[in-house]
């Protein structure tokens, strides 16, 4: 009876090592895991966040060879986009990326009708939660308080702020942006300008192009474009006046460089999405449970500026005046000063407390 018994055990841990071994070499063919993203506004090519994550999406598939395929909805609406979230998971997808704000209302939907998909947003601030939806967003006040402090370090004087629509997100950019600028006059004892406007949307086009040419043709030295492929007007603005820019979300100083002349972009106050969508992609693959909340990221460490998901590019470094070493320990300054950048967002732009160094000059909407 011992014997049999042993028997019994020995084949059924043969059995379930089998079983386990196959469904890993299984998982590592694609056959069982397939991932889609759905997109807000823009294309996958809008420079911007939904090229991010396209390109984090599509990066980490290919490493694993499983199925990645994304669908632009018909229209910018919540049902169009529900339509295509729809379609992806009747196409046996497992994962669903959704990128941006406009997206939230349709994974309230969907979500609730498939327990079993995953959904991974990005960047959206109101959705209903459901326990297979993890909302990753960021503190972009962070990323911006560095992208002003710098260029403020680096010597520029007449700064300018665009945003693409006045939501948290652009706004926390802006936001921080000022108090960043206005840390850094403060310690140089340097005067500053800060225009803050609204485009109203998130592409370009020849109003705000004209609007932005007048900044230039002013005295604005370099303007923080932040709304997707707002940032193709503010370019070719800064092109024909021998201005600067500064990017968003990701590096955009090589697209800059490309379509507009070299250098042009200085920096990018980035949140790193591609980051993101590779980091919570893999822990879905290997089965590491998501955490099916809403989070903010951030700041993870002043000594590894690689594990940060905000932070400037430093691949494409183009600041002579401001140093590396001088980010690095501005970033290990907020690492341990977490208090050090607000978050608020409940006052308008020329009513924040800044110093008598800083003047921020709103002018509301442009549409």
């Amino acid at each position: 009876m011992k014997k049999m018994l042993i028997a019994l055990l020995v084949t059924a841990s043969v059995f379930f090592t089998l079983v386990f071994t196959l469904g890993t070499v299984g998982r590592n063919n694609g056959d069982e895991f397939k991932v889609a993203m759905v997109t807000d506004f823009s294309d996958v090519n809008d420079g911007s966040f939904n090229q991010a994550c396209y390109e984090g999406a599509k990066e980490w598939s290919r490493k694993h060879n499983v199925t990645f395929n994304y669908y632009k909805p018909a229209a910018t609406s919540d049902a169009e986009r529900i339509k295509s979230m729809r379609l992806a998971i009747d196409r046996g997808y497992d994962v669903i990326l959704c990128p941006g704000f406009a997206l939230g209302n349709p994974i309230s939907v969907v979500a609730a009708e498939h327990p079993n998909v995953e959904f991974i947003g990005l960047d959206i601030s109101s959705v209903t939660m459901h326990n297979n939806v993890t909302i990753y967003n960021y503190h972009e006040e962070i990323a911006g308080y560095l992208a002003g402090y710098a260029v403020v370090k680096e010597g520029f004087r007449e700064l300018g702020f665009l945003g693409g629509q006045k939501f948290e997100s652009i706004t926390r950019y802006g936001y921080g942006y000022i108090q960043g600028a206005d840390a850094a006059a403060k310690e140089l004892k340097e005067h500053i300008d800060i225009d803050f406007v609204y485009g109203g949307q998130f592409f370009g086009s020849p109003e705000i192009f004209s609007y932005i040419d007048q900044w230039y043709k002013k005295g604005t030295e370099i303007v923080f474009s932040c709304g997707g492929s707002i940032y193709t007007s503010v370019a070719l603005a800064a092109k024909g006046n021998g201005g600067y820019m500064v990017g968003v979300d990701s590096d955009q100083a090589p697209i800059v460089d490309r379509d507009y002349g070299e250098g042009i972009c200085v920096t990018s106050a980035m949140k790193m999405i591609k980051k993101t969508v590779i980091d919570k992609l893999e822990m879905c693959y290997q089965g590491i449970p998501l955490e099916h909340k809403m989070m903010n990221l951030g700041l993870e460490s002043g000594e590894h500026l690689e594990e940060n998901y905000v932070q400037l590019p430093l691949d494409t470094w183009r600041m002579k005046k401001f140093t590396i070493d001088e980010y690095k320990a501005l970033v290990q300054f907020l690492v341990d000063n977490p208090e050090a950048v607000s978050s608020k967002t409940d006052l308008d732009p020329d009513k924040l407390p800044v110093s008598e160094y800083t003047k921020v000059f709103s002018h509301g909407d442009i549409n």
